[in-house]
């Protein structure tokens, strides 16, 4: 272009600088030509930095960038940002090779006048584009689905930075909302802000100065000098002030980098490690033994058990046998939480609160010095000793058998309370082996066909969605239900989903309260992306286009818990989760409600006090889902290998 050479001679020293308003004048008609030159020539000055170098003349080329910025309405801000960025690494890159090579004062001091010149333009890039303002806003405010927002800055980044029309950066705007709730009490809306607020304070991209960090903290502080002035009112409002010194631990957490596994989880609001006193009670309880349970069921049957081989918690296992009418008996066993301590002890409202247990990429060290990879709901010992099912141990567990005919039909079921032994615990690639090669072990050989043949029976009558099978077959979370058409895995996750769907029913059926799963989704929006990545999967000889099934999964709506509703992506009309509850908290809440419904007679005050709970509940995990899925991110990020 005409003025890369003058400005190739202006940083050798050769020739002077374009003054702005010309050079505004020769690229205001191709601003995005102009800023590859810029960014090109700037690179190729750091490319040569040595100890004589100064950087005043590349500061000055970058202001440049800021003419184009300010001049131009149709500037793909997108590429200046992305370029920013990269220049920002090359920055750090430099800064770490050269300490071995260059004057370490020197250094510092030059690249440092470039690193403040990008922030400056990086803000600039943001701020001047009111339009991703007002999409933010519109996200916030009117859409108010975090999903949408997650979709929007993976794709945006720059929208946790945007401002409005005064300059004012879009986190102090959230917590003057926050703020707002508070002073109303809406608790609904809390979770919500408290939850935006986390995800963007938590952005790799977010920054915002030391005046805009104080503003934050002010506004907070204000509220709360405004609460507790008066010892009565702090008194009365003791919640509020609650929730706003969390708010405080969450801004103070900005900028910082955080490298031990508890700080991290503090920030979303996590427990990592359990109470002394928690982990002594758990201790306090211990495997049954025959004969001391009147209210329970000692079962002989053949169970086995079939997870991935690295599984120390298991929750579930089957059995199944063909009747003399021809008909198979499914039988489904889960480890029973509730068997060894009260819905309402310490413990488990510990579990309750934890929500589930999390999975994380790296392992951290617990409190007793063993490296784990998991943030259980319950003390360790009990989740993989005295509540886990192993193999030839008697445990507590919840039995749902159902009898099926030749066509997949549930024509008799059975809930009851037992004591069960895993005569054999196996993993998916033994269980597949089996199916393929068989076993010598005849009873294993037989539960193991049954289970096979009563798989085939309920894939007939099963309508998951294609799309929904697809995202959930790639699933990396061991406590979610693996979408499989194949093997070992669809046996337990054919057994499972029944054992859910019947539950469910059984409670709906009743008019009882339950906590359901539910789904639901935009069908016509839906079977315009199936219809896209169909047309891909031909494309692509058949397989699935894995990066537009990553993009789908961004868009495509989860599940959450309610008092009603129905699960689209399983295609039932009413779901819950039962089957999991060393794991899960809601596993542990339906088990509750079975207590309560199935195993006596409620009375209307009974049923009543159980909606309430499951109400409280429901809402309390849906907000916590996003920060477990927030808090394994940032691990991952900080600890990735």
């Amino acid at each position: 272009m005409d003025f890369e050479k003058a400005l190739k001679k202006y940083l050798n020293g050769t020739g002077q600088k374009i003054e702005f308003k010309k050079f505004a004048k020769l690229v205001w008609s191709n601003g995005d030509d102009a800023i590859k030159v810029l960014f090109q020539l700037v690179n190729q000055e750091l490319d040569t930095m040595n100890d004589e170098k100064n950087l005043d003349r590349v500061v000055e080329v970058l202001k440049y960038v800021g003419v184009v910025i300010s001049n131009s309405d149709n500037i793909n801000r997108k590429l200046i940002i992305k370029k920013l960025a990269k220049l920002d690494e090359k920055i750090d890159r430099i800064e770490i090779e050269g300490q071995s090579k260059f004057n370490q004062r020197h250094l510092f001091n030059e690249l440092e006048k470039v690193r403040r010149k990008c922030l400056d333009l990086e803000k600039m890039a943001e701020s001047k584009n009111p339009k991703q303002y007002d999409l933010m806003k519109y996200l916030i405010d009117e859409m108010k689905q975090i999903e949408y927002i997650e979709f929007s800055v993976e794709y945006m980044p720059s929208l946790v930075n945007v401002r409005d029309k005064d300059e004012n950066h879009i986190i102090i705007n959230l917590i003057k909302k926050y703020i707002e709730n508070i002073e109303k009490f809406n608790e609904e809306n809390l979770y919500y802000y408290r939850n935006l607020i986390i995800y963007i304070t938590s952005q790799n991209n977010f920054k915002i100065n030391d005046c805009e960090y104080r503003i934050c903290l002010n506004e907070i502080n204000k509220c709360i000098n405004k609460l507790s002035y008066v010892k009565k009112k702090a008194k009365k409002n003791k919640d509020k002030l609650l929730y706003l010194q969390e708010l405080v631990n969450i801004i103070k957490t900005i900028g910082d980098d955080k490298k031990n596994v508890q700080d991290i989880a503090k920030k979303y609001n996590i427990q990592v490690y359990f109470d002394d006193d928690i982990i002594e009670k758990s201790k306090l309880v211990h495997a049954p033994k025959e004969g001391v349970m009147q209210d329970r069921k000692i079962l002989d049957d053949y169970i086995i058990s079939i997870d991935k081989a690295s599984t120390v918690q298991i929750d579930d296992g089957l059995s199944c046998r063909k009747l003399s009418n021809g008909n198979y008996l499914l039988g489904v066993h889960i480890a029973s939480v509730l068997g060894y301590f009260p819905y309402n002890s310490d413990i488990v409202n510990e579990a309750l609160n934890r929500d589930r247990t999390i999975y994380l990429s790296n392992s951290y060290h617990d409190k007793d010095g063993n490296i784990s990879k998991v943030i259980s709901i319950l003390p360790r010992d009990f989740s993989t000793n005295t509540g886990s099912l192993i193999e030839n141990e008697p445990r507590l567990a919840r039995t749902y058998y159902f009898e099926l005919d030749n066509k997949g039909n549930v024509v008799d079921e059975h809930f009851i309370k037992s004591i069960i032994t895993n005569k054999k615990q196996m993993s998916y690639k033994e269980v597949n082996d089996i199916l393929e090669n068989g076993t010598n072990d005849e009873k294993l050989a037989e539960t193991i066909n049954n289970l096979q043949e009563v798989t085939k029976l309920l894939d007939s009558k099963t309508k998951v969605s294609k799309l929904y099978s697809d995202i959930k077959e790639n699933t990396t979370d061991p406590s979610d239900l693996r979408v499989k058409k194949y093997g070992s895995e669809n046996i337990v996750y054919q057994s499972m989903l029944l054992t859910g769907t019947r539950v469910a029913k059984y409670f709906y059926d009743h008019n009882y309260p339950c906590l359901y799963r539910v789904h639901e989704i935009n069908e016509e929006n839906m079977q315009k992306i199936q219809e896209l990545i169909d047309n891909l999967t031909k494309t692509y000889g058949g397989k699935i286009y894995k990066p537009l099934l990553n993009l789908v999964q961004g868009v495509y709506p989860k599940g959450w818990y309610d008092l009603s509703g129905s699960h689209y992506g399983l295609g039932v009309e009413h779901y819950c989760h039962c089957t999991s509850a060393l794991r899960r908290s809601a596993d542990i809440v339906v088990e509750h409600a079975l207590e309560v419904c199935h195993d006596t007679t409620p009375t209307s005050a009974d049923l009543e006090t159980l909606k309430n709970e499951i109400e409280y509940r429901a809402k309390e995990i849906n907000a916590k889902e996003k920060n477990i899925d927030w808090f394994v991110k940032e691990y991952q990020k900080i600890y990735h290998r």
